[in-house]
């Protein structure tokens, strides 16, 4: 016989004896066999199951072997189960403590001290300390008597501007225009720099604040030169010959950025200056660039002011009382004080708001915004005239402060404190924990994946 031939039949007898056995089946059925019996194992997770699924016993943190390993003694895994429960608590402390801060965006101000070729000069707004002009008063009194026919002179020179609404039917916005001081009377003189008249750099405008018409200087221009003999110089002089009904005599100046309104600020925040005085005001331009933050909220607008926006909402609590308007309450609806009883109850609620705590700046809400120029103001007064009163106003020099913000504590920062932590602590990295993920999920897809009958087994 052949010996090939007799090797076949011998093959051959062998798969007739043994039915059951593996070799019995085709190749596709071994291999599903396979795969059932790791699945069962819980040793695959791929679609076919030939990836073979990692145990925690692999993972990359030191001492999880130990912990997870039952061949281990009972006391070395107590060990280190507690050394490990430990580093992880100070890692979660730590991350939690991190992201917390990173949260809250802290960030570090910049100061630095630059000096340039020109600086924008501040608005000056100057404001008599008597509103009304007392001889534009006087005739106003007259005309009322003359219309009203009353002869006694005694009774007339005690009438009120509030009084003087019933000439004409008159309204508070005429009245102010009427009994306002005019510039030329107020400005005896105004240079700017040597030689230079204000006029020739700048312009002048009326303005409407809880003092009255007042005026407001402008330059054109930056300025290009500094000291007391190259900026603002005006000789002011009161022409009236009668005090006020307040009793008050001089000018309250307010220096204050281009956005800013006056409107409550030249009687909240301006300096005085009293006829008999002159006052050298020293001026620095601090520039501030603030970042907008959720704690530290700030406008990035270039028009906004948050100083506009203090002012409108005090005008809006004055006419929520008094409900008329008074001249300088411009920019909300109503209609002008028309009687000395409106205009009565007005003053009072302006004084009432403004002087005796009735009202609030810091419940308007009203953010600041987050680029500004802050002018600080350095005041020397001196004895002179006492018909006059003189007021300088300059830079010392061409520098400013610039204050800015940066951001003290960033994304990558927090990253490399936490890897940091996870490192130091635990041994661990960023692939660490896709380690984990993958032998969680890899579990978890073998365990769903595995027949009921063999997971009871």
């Amino acid at each position: 016989m052949n010996v090939s031939n007799l090797s076949f039949k011998r093959a051959e007898m062998s798969f007739t004896e043994h039915p059951g056995s593996s070799s019995s089946r085709p190749p596709s059925v071994n291999g599903w066999c396979r795969r059932r019996k790791m699945v069962a194992k819980g040793e695959g997770c791929g679609r076919d199951g030939r990836y073979p699924v990692a145990n925690f016993e692999q993972l990359s943190i030191t001492g999880v072997s130990r912990v997870v390993t039952r061949d281990a003694a009972w006391w070395l895994r107590v060990v280190w189960t507690f050394v490990l429960l430990t580093c992880t608590g100070l890692t979660l402390y730590q991350v939690i403590n991190r992201v917390l801060y990173f949260l809250s965006t802290p960030v570090s101000v910049n100061v630095q001290v630059t000096r340039n070729v020109s600086l924008r000069f501040p608005h000056v707004t100057l404001c008599n300390k008597n509103e009304y002009s007392m001889r534009a008063l006087r005739r106003l009194q007259q005309d009322l008597a003359n219309q009203e026919g009353v002869s006694n002179l005694t009774e007339v020179m005690a009438w009120q501007p509030k009084d003087l609404l019933q000439l004409n039917g008159m309204d508070a916005h005429v009245l102010w225009n009427l009994t306002k001081h005019a510039r030329e009377d107020l400005v005896q003189e105004c240079w700017f720099g040597r030689g230079v008249r204000c006029e020739e750099v700048g312009h002048w405008r009326s303005v409407l604040t809880v003092m009255g018409v007042c005026y407001q200087y402008s330059t054109d221009n930056p300025v290009t030169s500094s000291g007391k003999f190259n900026n603002l110089y005006m000789n002011l002089q009161d022409m009236e010959e009668e005090v006020s009904f307040n009793g008050e005599r001089g000018f309250k100046i307010l220096i204050h950025d281009p956005r800013d309104d006056p409107v409550i600020d030249v009687r909240t925040h301006g300096t005085s200056v009293d006829q008999g005085w002159g006052k050298d005001v020293r001026v620095a331009v601090r520039e501030f660039a603030t970042l907008h933050t959720s704690r530290r909220p700030c406008v990035e607008e270039p028009t906004y002011s948050s100083s506009q926006c203090i002012a409108l909402c005090f005008l809006r609590a004055l006419i929520h009382d008094t409900e008329c308007r008074m001249p300088y309450m411009t920019g909300i609806g109503g209609s002008w004080c028309s009687n000395s009883t409106e205009y009565r109850l007005s003053l009072e609620s302006e004084w009432r708001l403004l002087f005796m705590g009735g009202w609030n700046a810091g419940e308007c809400g009203c953010r600041k915004q987050c680029n500004e120029d802050i002018y600080t103001m350095f005041n020397e007064a001196a004895q002179g005239n006492p018909r006059s009163a003189k007021i300088r106003v300059f830079f010392q020099d061409l520098t400013f402060d610039e204050v800015s913000e940066d951001l003290a504590y960033s994304a990558v920062a927090l990253l490399c404190d936490i890897g940091g932590t996870l490192g130091l602590l635990l041994g661990a990295s960023v692939l660490t924990f896709f380690e984990i993920v993958e032998i969680t999920f890899c579990k978890l897809l073998t365990y769903i994946r595995t027949p009921c009958a063999l997971r009871a087994n």
